[in-house]
């Protein structure tokens, strides 16, 4: 019998690992990764331990890679099914190296190296100036073609960043032009100074666990912004600190909390990236 398995608990590195086992294992199958329910699956087929193609909609083959590494934390399910696909994509063909270890080595470095991933939040939902709306970044890329007319469309400018993936560049450029704006609103991680300083000075235990905290609650570890949702959980921190320093501390970071909630969902565009 084939290895067959399915995994719901996702953490950062988990797609190396697996990616890993499946190659040390010498498989013959399809991984599949979701982002959610909502979400169309990601397809990465095995053939004896090599991986030989990966689609998600319009975006296929090595640039499938850097997109499940840069949106790992978006992942919600990862599972693997024996068997043989009766068709290959050739579109889809991976070309990078013959090793996972090369492979996902060099996705490390694009993912590193890519200057639009701070402002890439693939579950979040956006509008274009159009009127176009799409459930999440994700479904946008996997459907891509159905936006590159528009995004094409968005001028040049010095604010633009480079990314290893074409559609990403797009993407940062409309967004940063507010041709295409997060649904959700966002706090700039910025923006979170101001409480800190109010509980100030933290002990080690309290640094540790609002960092570990907040790491948790970014999109990605390279995230500028969190959305106001998640945002709500770190006030509830830091105004659990504040009251433990005294009533006056707390009523301090209760009010800065307000003021930053008010001034975030009054924002009609998200700043700039």
């Amino acid at each position: 019998m084939g290895i067959n398995f399915h995994i719901t608990s996702v953490r950062e590195g988990t797609i190396f690992n697996v990616m890993q086992f499946l190659s040390l294992e010498t498989v013959t199958g399809t991984l599949t990764v979701s982002f959610g329910r909502q979400l169309p699956e990601t397809t990465i087929y095995f053939v004896t331990g090599n991986i030989t193609t990966a689609e998600f909609g319009a975006i296929v083959g090595d640039a499938v890679l850097d997109v499940l590494l840069c949106q790992e934390y978006a992942i919600k399910e990862v599972s693997f099914a024996p068997g043989r696909m009766n068709q290959l994509n050739e579109q889809a063909i991976i070309v990078r190296a013959s090793s996972i270890s090369g492979v996902m080595l060099n996705v490390s470095k694009d993912v590193d190296k890519c200057e639009s991933r701070p402002f890439i939040y693939g579950l979040l939902p956006v509008q274009a100036a159009n009127g176009k709306r799409s459930e999440s970044l994700l479904k946008m890329l996997h459907d891509f073609p159905e936006w590159n007319e528009y995004l094409l469309t968005v001028p040049r400018g010095d604010n633009d960043k480079a990314a290893p993936l074409p559609q990403c560049v797009l993407l940062h450029r409309a967004i940063s032009k507010a041709s295409l704006i997060y649904q959700t609103p966002l706090v700039s991680l910025r923006s979170l100074r101001t409480l800190l300083e109010i509980v100030q000075p933290l002990s080690e235990k309290e640094s540790n666990n609002l960092r570990g905290y907040m790491r948790s609650l970014l999109p990605h570890p390279r995230a500028t912004h969190m959305s106001i949702e998640r945002f709500y959980a770190f006030a509830s921190a830091i105004e659990s600190i504040a009251q433990r320093r005294s009533s006056e501390v707390g009523d301090r970071a209760r009010r800065a909390i307000h003021q930053l909630i008010q001034s975030t969902t009054k924002l009609s565009e998200p700043a700039n990236a």
